[in-house]
């Protein structure tokens, strides 16, 4: 990807917001493939906890795409597999001024291709008011997108394992004083470590963001929200050491050019790879259902200053989210439309007239891991993760395909006790921008159930049958069965 200028006006007025509102997304956590509901608020401390099974026995290459895909990389991609985890969590209460909470879990993936064994979350946080400090690795939700049936956001998902991080962020929107709710605010500061074995080692993370609401109870309500995150520092073998230090901080911060040690490209444009989206949210409210569109959009060439002379306007994120709240046998609907197709066209121009070209979105030449995280894309997951390369073992860490467009559909629902999530999607896939043109379609399907078990108390039964169609991820098929046993502590 390019780097892009970013005026100081911008950033401060970005770290202004973020200072007077900023926010913790929604988490999501899934014992299975059916996301569970948020836990209730409750005045007393709570302390909860579950284990969990699940196996994938299928035929095919890889395991259907959509049984491993926004899993937080809990579960592996090959064709049979076995995934156990283990959690424990104390959740800060909302209703208290001060509180603290922490939370890990423990994931095992055993297949005839891998073993592994990683914490899938590992974190500590404390609550003032309505902000957060939090420490570690917690799972969370970034981005307007729907946080349960999303086929993922355009800079973040749910797919790859959380990142550890330091964030100062805020519980929700937070009403502006005078304003009787009608404007409210968010936004976030993190700082984080790629752990991974990246090429460029010792890479950082930096990622704000800052947001406004508008609508307060109204029926009708808009939300904006502005994120930028950047890759930073490090040692490259072909570019050299990048310190980690205040002043480079600074530039990253601002997105400012390096300094006379730092590449080329670095020193005339910014200082990292940067990316950038805007998320725009209309909200309507009507008795018996609520409509929510978002749309979402990249920007990795002097996305800031001339944004408006881009030409990557038709690549995003666009979809809506159907709510029935009377409703149990269908009471959320989800369609989806994503294209990275234009990438601001083929030539990478600064005329004047075209600012970007041949944008490469989630790939860097400095950091070669991209946009990824232990293999999996960070962002959008259709953007295919590098583990799936052949030679993603030997050294092929780098996005083989970035160029698609995408139709997704998702909903779930209850049928008597049986809780289900049904999803389709179809890909167009079209390789890189520097790559030839090879089109591959894929369709991929997912019915994914849970019901109380009947002889085991506090335990839930999941079963489900998942495939693909095509030529980017193979024909697969596969059945998945599980267990979770869950339950709370309270004092």
């Amino acid at each position: 990807m390019k780097h892009f200028t970013y005026p100081l006006r911008y950033a401060l007025t970005s770290l202004l917001i973020g200072l007077v509102g900023l926010t913790l997304p929604v988490s999501a956590y899934e014992p299975s493939s059916v996301k569970s509901k948020p836990v209730n608020d409750q005045a007393k401390d709570s302390l909860l906890y579950e284990l969990n099974a699940r196996t994938v026995l299928g035929l095919g290459q890889w395991a259907p795409f959509l049984t491993a895909a926004n899993a937080y990389d809990r579960h592996s991609i090959t064709a049979n597999n076995l995934s156990l985890w283990g959690a424990v969590r104390k959740p800060v209460k909302q209703t208290s001024f001060l509180d603290y909470g922490f939370g890990t879990e423990w994931d095992i993936n055993v297949s005839p291709d891998e073993q592994r064994l990683f914490p899938g979350e590992l974190y500590a946080e404390a609550k003032v008011w309505r902000f957060l400090l939090t420490g570690g690795m917690k799972r969370a939700v970034y981005g307007n997108q729907d946080p349960f049936l999303s086929a993922g956001g355009i800079l973040w998902s749910t797919n790859a394992r959380p990142i550890p991080r330091v964030s100062l962020e805020s519980m929700g929107y937070i009403p502006v004083p005078l304003t009787t709710g009608l404007v409210e605010v968010k936004g976030g500061l993190i700082h984080g470590w790629f752990t991974d074995k990246t090429v460029t080692a010792n890479t950082l993370l930096h990622y704000k963001y800052a947001g406004i609401r508008l609508g307060g109870r109204w029926p009708v309500r808009v939300n904006y929200t502005l994120h930028h995150v950047a890759q930073w520092a490090g040692d490259s073998p072909v570019y050299g050491h990048s310190p980690a230090n205040w002043e480079n901080f600074k530039r990253v911060l601002l997105a400012r050019g390096g300094d006379a040690n730092a590449p080329d490209t670095e020193r005339f444009n910014t200082l990292g790879n940067h990316i950038i989206s805007k998320n725009l949210g209309l909200e309507l409210t009507f008795p018996s259902v609520v409509l929510e569109m978002y749309w979402q959009n990249i920007y990795e060439d002097k996305p800031v200053h001339y944004m408006y002379k881009t030409y990557n306007w038709e690549d995003g994120l666009f979809g809506f989210t159907l709510l029935f709240p009377k409703q149990k046998t269908l009471n959320r609907l989800v369609v989806e439309y994503v294209s990275t197709t234009d990438q601001s066209g083929p030539w990478h121009d600064l005329d004047g007239v075209i600012y970007g070209g041949q944008d490469g979105y989630y790939t860097n030449g400095v950091y070669p891991n991209g946009w990824s995280f232990y293999g999996m894309t960070v962002g959008n997951p259709w953007l295919t993760s590098p583990r799936y390369n052949a030679n993603y073992e030997t050294g092929g860490i780098g996005f083989t395909n970035n160029r698609l467009r995408l139709y997704h559909v998702a909903g779930q629902g209850m049928v008597g006790a049986v809780a289900y999530k049904a999803e389709l999607a179809y890909s167009e896939n079209y390789g890189v921008t520097w790559g030839p043109i090879a089109r591959k379609d894929q369709f991929s399907w997912l019915i994914d159930t849970a019901m109380p078990c009947p002889f085991l108390p506090n335990t839930d039964m999941t079963a489900g049958f998942a495939g693909d169609i095509g030529r980017q991820y193979g024909n697969n098929v596969a059945i998945m069965a599980g267990l979770r046993w869950h339950g709370a502590l309270s004092w």
